[in-house]
């Protein structure tokens, strides 16, 4: 069988089953596993945690990291990363695009903007329930300079709270953004004037569970006439990365359980499916919120 064809037969097994099972058949099937190009995009999906023995899992996500030669351009992590494998990833990885996290509990905020400095060629980074604060946001921005895509998916459990730090980093940091999605951000209606300013070449917004926002009158307009998909923070949550086992305990849900939009005429008929922007790349939501499926 020809190496290409193997090597697209042998991706769909998943890193795991490669690594530990696959490579081992024949030599053959060896070769065709050591390959870079099998590993210029790895995805650890959630069920690989099931094995319940995180050092194992640590090794195999360097070794899948290692096998790239540095040709890695794309790579999800759920759960299980730290600052250790997020700065073995970085310093290997220098033609990285996508990074996507989810739930990394382990990752600090600090340890992110680090391993970013490394990064200067990455264009999207998304953020589920990993912890960042606004100056590491900013540091990021300043040393990602082709970001286009950033996704900060927070968990919003203290109302009336406002906080506009993570708003005014992006807006001075991520003038390249296309793509933003700020989840349960705490941000206020400055913050968001400041992203509009700041963010000229926006053409995705969303905002969803930002419940400090004030959008009924001439900011909610602006909006719609300055991005191209504009997402209300009543506005539905199904498909978006947002995880409903860390808001089980949110005694204020009962407030914005509507699932309207708090703008009415601003919500149409439309659902986030996949997303075309004007240089033509697309936003999938398959491909980004297969986490909570």
């Amino acid at each position: 069988m020809p190496h290409e064809l193997m090597s697209v037969i042998l991706q769909k097994l998943g890193v795991v089953e490669i690594l530990n099972n696959a490579q081992k058949v024949c030599t053959y099937w060896r070769i065709v596993c050591k390959d870079p190009a099998m590993w210029k995009v790895i995805n650890f999906p959630p069920d690989c945690l099931e094995l319940n023995d995180w050092d194992m899992l640590l090794n195999l996500y360097k070794q899948a990291v290692f096998r790239s030669s540095g040709e890695l351009i794309d790579i999800k992590l759920e759960s299980l990363c730290n600052d250790d494998l997020l700065d073995f990833i970085s310093q290997r990885s220098s033609k990285l695009k996508c990074l996507s996290l989810s739930s990394c509990y382990a990752v600090t905020s600090s340890g992110l903007s680090h391993a970013a400095k490394r990064l200067p060629h990455l264009e999207q980074l998304h953020l589920f329930y990993t912890s960042i604060d606004a100056e590491d946001i900013e540091v990021i921005g300043t040393n990602c300079p082709q970001l286009k895509s950033f996704k900060l998916n927070k968990e919003f459990r203290r109302p009336h709270i406002e906080c506009d730090g993570d708003a005014l980093a992006i807006a001075n940091a991520m003038p390249e953004l296309r793509h933003l999605q700020l989840f349960g951000n705490k941000m206020t209606n400055a913050g968001l004037e400041a992203i509009l300013h700041g963010c000229p070449h926006l053409e995705f917004l969303d905002v969803r569970r930002c419940f400090n926002l004030d959008l009924g009158g001439s900011l909610g307009k602006l909006c719609m006439e300055r991005i191209r998909f504009f997402m209300c923070p009543n506005d539905p949550t199904e498909n978006c990365g947002f995880n409903p086992r860390a808001h089980a305990y949110d005694d204020f849900d009962d407030m914005y359980s509507s699932g309207n939009s708090d703008v009415d005429e601003f919500s149409g008929d439309d659902s986030y499916n996949d997303y075309e922007f004007s240089d033509g790349s697309v936003i999938s939501e398959e491909d980004d919120y297969d986490y909570y499926d």
